[in-house]
């Protein structure tokens, strides 16, 4: 039997989901006993907006300074994010513009690393279609 996709430590970090895998893996998701946090600043108009209403959804302290040193500092710091698995799905970076959106990506990587480090896996799937970034790795039987 394969093991679950999202149990692989190795594998995590920040891919692009295709809008046609997403059912099967909410309910890979579901079925793993894991829950994601849907991350998607629909009103969001610009970076500080955005970045402040993605703290509000993962429920990030209120110190949160809302800008990409103080998300990667919030992500690594098992006080604010305990979980040994943490699945973000992440729509809706257009108030980020091209330049946010790969910061972001590289912050997720660098925090999706330090997880790594300590046996636990961040996963970030974008469901933005043409973002430059490898598709999310299909599970193998």
């Amino acid at each position: 039997m394969a093991t679950p996709l999202f149990s692989r430590c190795d594998l995590a970090g920040p891919y692009r989901l295709p809008a046609q895998r997403l059912p099967a893996v909410q309910e890979e998701i579901s079925a793993s006993g894991l829950s994601a946090i849907r991350i998607e600043p629909g009103a969001a108009s610009d970076r500080p907006t955005w970045l402040q209403e993605a703290g509000r959804q993962l429920q990030l302290p209120e110190h949160f300074g809302a800008n990409f040193d103080a998300l990667y500092d919030c992500l690594c710091d098992r006080d604010c994010l305990p979980q040994t698995t943490l699945l973000l799905l992440i729509g809706n970076t257009a108030a980020l513009g091209e330049e946010g959106t790969d910061t972001l990506i590289a912050v997720l990587q660098a925090a999706a690393d330090e997880w790594r480090e300590q046996e636990r896996a961040l996963w970030a799937l974008f469901l933005a279609p043409g973002l430059d970034l490898d598709s999310l790795p299909t599970p193998k039987a």
